[in-house]
């Protein structure tokens, strides 16, 4: 198994680890919803990156599974995800719109940098012709799209005293 492999096992851990942890009792349903709404909005786009040569992900998790789906399982179906539950579960609510556009460039800019990262010394990921700020305003859409959805969804749902 290379140091690639071991990245991707290690960050999903990690993000495990964080759901268990970080996400209350309570608000597991929303987290549900968060992910998988999410994933929704990613599965598309990075198909559609990946598809038009822009960007390439050779080291995956399912390597045999890369001739059908070139996108990254890691990135774009389970990490992405889980990040944005943290954002959307943890978001401020009664902040003013600077406060939101800062909340939303601190998460979208530290996806962005850690993609930059992976880019630059691992093969993770391969940029060809994508740019960074390509990252950082589509984190920052999918995020946004991800948000208002759950926030949507949320006046519909009912609270249920379990006995």
């Amino acid at each position: 198994m290379n140091f690639e492999r071991l990245m991707l096992i290690g960050f999903s851990f990690i993000c495990i680890l964080a759901i268990f942890k970080l996400v209350p009792r309570e608000k597991v349903r929303d987290a549900w919803i968060l992910f998988l709404f999410l994933q929704v909005i990613t599965w598309p786009a990075g198909l559609f990156a990946v598809e038009m040569g822009w960007i390439e992900y050779p080291t995956q998790f399912f390597s045999f599974a890369n001739k059908y789906n070139r996108t990254s399982f890691a990135f774009e179906f389970f990490i992405f995800p889980i990040v944005a539950i943290f954002f959307s579960l943890y978001y401020p609510n009664k902040v003013k719109i600077k406060g939101a556009i800062l909340y939303y460039l601190s998460f979208a800019g530290f996806f962005t940098i850690c993609e930059e990262v992976l880019e630059k010394y691992t093969t993770l990921v391969e940029y060809h012709g994508w740019k960074w700020y390509w990252t950082l305003s589509t984190v920052i859409i999918s995020l946004f799209l991800n948000h208002s959805y759950y926030l949507w969804f949320k006046k519909r749902l009912v609270k249920v005293e379990s006995r």
